[in-house]
């Protein structure tokens, strides 16, 4: 199954399975009280409450930087393979030249044997590139995008800085590490208020696959999953073992087998895993919802429909 915010596969246990990657402290054999409850902070936070408020902020922008510049990452590596592929191309083509250079290298048999094969290459070449450079495209406007979604962020913890600063008397340290929230154009207001929606909508639907695995909706998909590929399997059996089709399509079929037998694999610790997830999602949402609801941020009727990414879509046909 994949991860709706990043379509990543999302393997219990891994490190990187989580697009929200959240480090919790297990407080259930400590004396120390436990973090702020955030769904219960109203719009006039204590001190305490402020603190908690401005760690899970921070957590959800640093979440994003990271991610932005993953998408970064991503992008220079196809500018990279597009850079390999030219590099091939004026290679071929300066072989086909040398083919053409003289009469004599033009009509011998030899080089109507090179021929051929190099204007393949440099087609073949050409039809990689353009498949590179669409993807180039796409990360690119990832990237983008992902940079617009961190100054939100950043917007956001300015915002809850500056809000709280008016309702509480903060320390001195606090106080000059604050800068004060930029002021927005009426586009940017509309940009970033439509940013959040999509922050938000992502992270509900992350929050829907989590709750999933903890209420056993999951497990009943990777049942359904295990028998498809069951199926497939015993299906093969009917044909010649010597198959090189049936012997590829097997090897193949018996990793995706124990890939989705891993994922069923449920052990106390992946169960603890899975709702210490669920719980830090559901904080980012409050946190997001409190700057909304009590902080008024980017409250904006948009009268345009709101769409969301399909790529986030996990049930989608395609």
């Amino acid at each position: 199954m994949q991860c709706p915010v990043t379509g990543a596969s999302a393997a219990d246990g891994a490190a990187g399975e989580c697009p929200v990657i959240h480090k919790f402290t297990d407080h259930s054999h400590s004396t120390e009280a436990p973090p702020v409850a955030v769904e219960e902070i109203d719009e006039n936070p204590s001190m305490a409450e402020y603190k908690r408020l401005r760690k899970v902020m921070g957590q959800i922008t640093k979440f994003y930087r990271d991610g932005s510049e993953l998408k970064r990452r991503n992008m220079e590596g196809v500018s990279e393979q597009i850079a390999k592929l030219e590099v091939d191309e004026r290679m071929a083509q300066a072989q086909l030249a040398v083919l053409d250079s003289t009469p004599g290298f033009k009509i011998h048999p030899k080089a109507k044997e090179y021929r051929r094969p190099l204007r393949d290459e440099v087609e073949g070449l050409q039809k990689q590139k353009d498949a590179y450079q669409a993807k180039h495209k796409e990360f690119q406007d990832l990237f983008e995008w992902s940079k617009t979604i961190v100054q939100i962020c950043e917007w956001l913890e300015a915002n809850l800085d500056d809000y709280c600063s008016k309702k509480l008397e903060l320390p001195q340290k606090i106080v000059e590490t604050l800068q004060p929230p930029r002021e927005l154009n009426p586009d940017e207001v509309k940009a970033y208020s439509r940013g959040l929606d999509e922050i938000v909508y992502n992270l509900q639907e992350s929050q829907d696959f989590f709750a999933a695995s903890v209420d056993g909706r999951l497990n009943k998909y990777h049942n359904v999953e295990k028998a498809l590929i069951e199926a497939q399997l015993e299906a093969l059996k009917a044909f010649p073992e010597d198959s090189d089709r049936r012997l590829f399509i097997t090897a193949e079929l018996e990793k995706d087998l124990d890939y989705v037998m891993g994922n069923m694999a449920l052990t106390p610790e992946v169960e603890k895993r899975r709702h210490k997830m669920l719980r830090s999602h559901q904080e980012y949402l409050h946190v997001l919802r409190y700057q909304r609801e009590k902080l008024q941020a980017l409250n904006v009727d948009l009268t345009e429909e709101r769409k969301f990414d399909s790529r986030f879509d996990l049930y989608r046909d395609d």
